[in-house]
């Protein structure tokens, strides 16, 4: 049976008795129809946990607006009870006191957990955030009946990708859809980087910023391959949302995207299948490598019994192997937790499985600095600023915009 026949029965099937009387209040920033999908087949799912999922979806794909929105209400003094934290910024708002330990809710939770993802859901020891699930982002994203329609191959290198444009665009179709916001912008960039130098490079340079690699010349390299890139794309890409940008690869209006799994979501709720109505690629050069963002909750501190009782059930019922299964058959991802069988998911997801555990365990795998994973949000936002400048300006010279990111990266170095 399909998953979305599926779905649809879950909605129309009557539903559990819950017994807890408190809804809780869930911030997130899943908004396009399939991360709408897979959040409510999420929210459906918790209910069996006795769990009352009040939404709170705040719209933007890189979740700027939504953290913006946390913000505001913490400083207001009305928190959300469960909120979709991510990266370092876990560590931020824990260090402030705001996050609840989870230590005492984790009796029965498995024991299997992938160690880079142990280490990020914890402040000073002590668990203070629960993972859902695991994007992979150096993917593309094609449309297979354009290229064969056209006599083109699969594109396996950046040489053939820039090759094929013209022929793609004298058949009416753009051969890169993307979407000018400065999150996807970053997005795409970050992918250049690893594809140009690596796991190792890439860490150096987001991660431990050494001079050296903030120096690199194959920083300007990915920056020229930017530059490259933006030529074959439409002169109505600015501000278009990543849904739409995954709307023309499912008409066929656009041969390719460059995104995360999360795009897989899309392709789903468009009843599309893996290998046959969509293809996923690694991008060039990365075909070793996972470029990872994590999806996780963290639960705002509550003096009332009942509310902390609602987000133990909620936490306990995220990490639950059914709720991880569906939520990633729909989201695009991969379960959070390590034990699961990956049985029935399609082979973008089991490539995408096999390469984070390689990776994970020689030490390669590349931080998302675009998806929060790598830097804290306030160096995040200057990357973003000097990367959608250099793309809408093509006046800007490489040599400026690796200077001011080195800046920008250095300083993060020099406070730390």
């Amino acid at each position: 049976m399909k998953l979305g026949l599926v779905i649809l029965l879950l909605t129309l099937l009557p539903l559990p008795s819950v017994q807890a009387t408190t809804p809780l209040d869930v911030l997130h920033w899943w908004t396009s129809p399939g991360e709408h999908r897979a959040a409510e087949v999420l929210r459906q799912d918790l209910l069996q946990h006795s769990v009352i999922w009040q939404d709170h979806a705040v719209p933007g794909g890189g979740g700027d607006s939504a953290m913006a929105v946390l913000k505001a209400q913490v400083i207001a003094g009305s928190p959300p009870d469960v909120a979709q934290i991510i990266g370092p910024n876990i560590g931020e708002w824990a260090n402030l006191g705001y996050l609840q330990p989870l230590d005492e809710w984790t009796a029965n939770w498995p024991d299997d957990w992938h160690r880079t993802l142990d280490e990020l859901t914890r402040f000073n020891g002590e668990r203070v955030a629960v993972p859902i699930s695991i994007h992979r982002i150096n993917w593309m994203w094609l449309n297979p009946q354009v290229y064969q329609e056209l006599g083109l191959s699969l594109p396996t290198s950046w040489s053939q990708i820039m090759r094929d444009a013209e022929t793609l665009r004298d058949a009416g179709i753009t051969p890169l859809a993307h979407g000018g916001q400065p999150w996807q912008v970053a997005t795409l960039f970050e992918t250049l980087l690893l594809s140009v130098g690596g796991p190792e490079f890439y860490r150096d340079y987001f991660v431990y910023r050494t001079p050296e690699a903030l120096a690199d010349s194959r920083v300007e390299e990915a920056l020229h391959l930017l530059r490259d890139l933006k030529t074959l794309m439409d002169d109505e890409m600015q501000n278009r949302e990543w849904q739409e940008a995954s709307r023309m690869v499912i008409e066929g209006e656009a041969a390719m995207q460059i995104m995360g799994d999360w795009v897989k979501g899309e392709f789903v709720a468009h009843s599309m299948e893996a290998g046959q109505d969509f293809l996923c690629m690694p991008v060039p050069g990365t075909a070793q490598h996972h470029l990872y963002s994590v999806d996780t909750f963290v639960f705002f501190q509550r003096e009332d019994d009942e509310t902390r009782a609602a987000q133990a059930r909620f936490a306990e019922g995220i990490m639950d192997s059914n709720t991880q299964r569906l939520f990633s058959l729909q989201k695009g991802t991969i379960p959070a937790r390590a034990d699961l069988s990956l049985a029935g998911f399609d082979d973008c997801a089991q490539t995408s499985a096999h390469v984070f555990r390689e990776a994970e365990a020689t030490g390669l795998l590349a931080p998302s600095m675009a998806h929060s994973m790598a830097t804290t949000p306030g160096v995040e936002s200057a990357l973003f600023h000097v990367l959608h400048r250099f793309f809408r300006d093509d006046d800007i010279p490489v040599t400026t915009a690796r200077e001011q990111m080195a800046r920008v990266l250095g300083a993060l170095r020099d406070h730390e």
